[in-house]
């Protein structure tokens, strides 16, 4: 087996772990990759592979940080699909797999064949400008649609499967999968829902509404989100992590992605 480290660079301690984790798995015979930037961290640069190459050798994924760190690695391309094993030096760790002082009776389990791969829904966000898709994006935990910090709230037009629900005066809304559900969702009074079950989670923020409540919808359902505001100070952000700018008008289609993500289990 070959198995790709990724730690999180901002962590001294993860750096640290990777490199005990790497002298730990090279001494039982296991190939291992790093990404070039951590390679050059680590004065390895004999193991640097882009995430393509990663992904053609590797057989599993390793993180060592926190939920942040294993959501970046989950959405970039080339490594979707890898199975990926989260070592938890964050805070939370609700997708984080191992604790650091476990790591090693994790990975001898892993090694050995004993760990299960649990596959999570992802969302495929498309923003559509005057008819043209404009981005092209996924996320794990949520999609938000947002006001800037100091702008009056928006109004959405939101239609499931084509049908228009009333419009929502709100300070934005969050589209969630069941993995998110205990993220975002939950601080905006969303459900918290099994991730083992498929659904579409739509909860409004901040609405300005007596009747505005938070949704569940199919999972095969397609969601269409249009932006009306008396300002241009709106986001797109996927999982907290990745924003872009919307426009007036723009039309935010959120629906299940093809992708998906294979989180190890040993528990």
């Amino acid at each position: 087996m070959a198995v790709g480290l990724i730690p999180n660079l901002q962590k001294p301690l993860a750096l640290a772990a990777c490199r005990e984790l790497l002298s730990w798995l090279e001494l039982k015979g296991v190939r291992v990759c790093l990404n070039t930037e951590v390679a050059a961290h680590l004065q390895h640069t004999e193991l640097a592979a882009d995430d393509a190459t990663m992904a053609e050798i590797c057989k599993l994924i390793v993180v060592l940080g926190g939920d942040g760190t294993l959501l970046s690695v989950v959405r970039r391309q080339p490594l979707r699909g890898l199975p990926i094993l989260g070592i938890n030096l964050g805070k939370l760790g609700f997708l984080t797999e191992i604790e650091l002082k476990n790591m090693y009776v994790g990975m001898e389990r892993v090694l050995g064949g004993d760990y299960s791969v649990q596959e999570r829904m992802m969302l495929q966000v498309r923003v559509l400008r005057k008819g043209q898709v404009v981005n092209n994006l996924l996320a794990l935990n949520e999609v938000v649609v947002s006001k800037g910090a100091f702008s009056r709230m928006l109004e959405l037009n939101i239609a499931i499967d084509g049908q228009y629900i009333d419009p929502l005066p709100a300070d934005g809304c969050i589209v969630a999968t069941p993995t998110g559900s205990t993220a975002y969702s939950l601080s905006a009074g969303g459900p918290i829902v099994d991730p083992d079950i498929s659904v579409l989670l739509l909860t409004p923020i901040c609405p300005h509404s007596l009747h505005s409540r938070p949704m569940v919808v199919s999972p095969d359902s397609e969601l269409n989100i249009t932006v009306h505001a008396q300002h241009d100070d709106i986001l797109l952000t996927m999982d907290g992590q990745e924003s872009v700018p919307l426009q007036l008008e723009d039309q935010v289609i959120v629906s299940r992605a093809d992708a998906v993500a294979r989180l190890v289990k040993v528990s």
